[in-house]
C-alpha cells in the first residue's frame, strides 16, 4: 500500500508541475522543485527557479504559454527516490526569423523525484527528443530559415535547437535524442544508478 501511495504522490507531483507551467501558476511550479533542482531541455539548462523565470520570459516574448499533452506516466520507486517517465507532445507559440509560428515537439520527459522531509518534489527534469516540426501561425505565409544553420542542428530536435540559437536562448547540441542513442542510453543508465545505486553497490 505504501508503494501505491508513493507512486500516486510522484505522479501528482509531475502532473502538478506541468499543469502549473501551462497555466502560469508560478508559485505552484516553484513548490514542485527543490533549491538544487536541475533542468535540461532543448532551449534551457538551469536550476528549477531559473527555469521558471525563463518560462515567464518566454511567455511574454512569444504569444502565451505552451501546451503539453501528456501520456501515461511510468514510475519506478526505490525508497525515497523515484524515476518518472512519460511521453509528451508540446505546442509552443514562438517567433522564428521574424515569423509567428508554432513549434511542435514530441519527446519523452524524464523526472527524478525525491521525498525529502515528507514531501515529494522534482530534483531533475531532462527531455529525450524524438521529433519536432514548425508551422507558420498564418497558413498563407511560408517560413524562411537559414538552411546552413538548420543543417547543423540535431535531427531529433532540429527546429527547437535552431529556434533556441536564433532567439538567444543558447546553443544546446548535446540533448539526448533518437539520433544519438548513446546519449539516450546514458540518461536511463544514470537514472537507474541514481535510483538503485551503482552496479555492485
Amino acid at each position: 500500500m505504501d508503494v501505491l501511495i508513493s507512486g500516486d504522490a510522484v505522479r501528482e507531483c509531475v502532473i502538478r508541475e506541468r499543469w502549473a507551467r501551462d497555466t502560469g501558476h508560478w508559485d505552484v511550479m516553484d513548490e514542485s522543485y527543490y533549491e538544487d533542482t536541475r533542468i535540461a531541455v532543448g532551449w534551457a539548462s538551469c536550476s528549477g527557479s531559473e527555469f521558471i523565470e525563463k518560462t515567464k520570459e518566454l511567455a511574454v516574448r512569444s504569444r502565451g504559454q505552451g501546451l503539453h499533452q501528456l501520456g501515461p506516466i511510468r514510475v519506478e520507486l526505490s525508497g525515497d527516490r523515484a524515476f518518472a517517465e512519460l511521453p509528451a507532445q508540446i505546442v509552443m507559440p514562438i517567433e522564428i526569423d521574424g515569423y509567428a509560428a508554432n513549434l511542435f515537439v514530441w519527446e519523452r520527459m524524464c523526472f527524478r523525484v525525491e521525498k525529502r522531509e515528507d514531501d515529494w518534489r522534482i530534483s531533475e527534469f531532462r527531455a529525450v527528443y524524438l521529433k519536432d516540426a514548425v508551422f507558420p501561425e498564418y497558413p498563407q505565409e511560408r517560413i524562411s530559415v537559414d538552411r546552413d544553420l538548420l543543417g547543423t542542428c540535431r535531427r531529433s530536435y532540429q527546429y527547437t535547437h535552431y529556434w533556441s540559437i536564433q532567439a538567444g536562448w543558447g546553443d544546446h547540441p548535446d540533448r539526448p535524442g533518437v539520433d544519438r542513442p548513446e546519449l539516450m542510453d546514458e540518461v536511463y543508465r544514470s537514472n537507474r544508478e541514481w535510483l538503485y545505486g551503482a552496479p555492485g553497490a
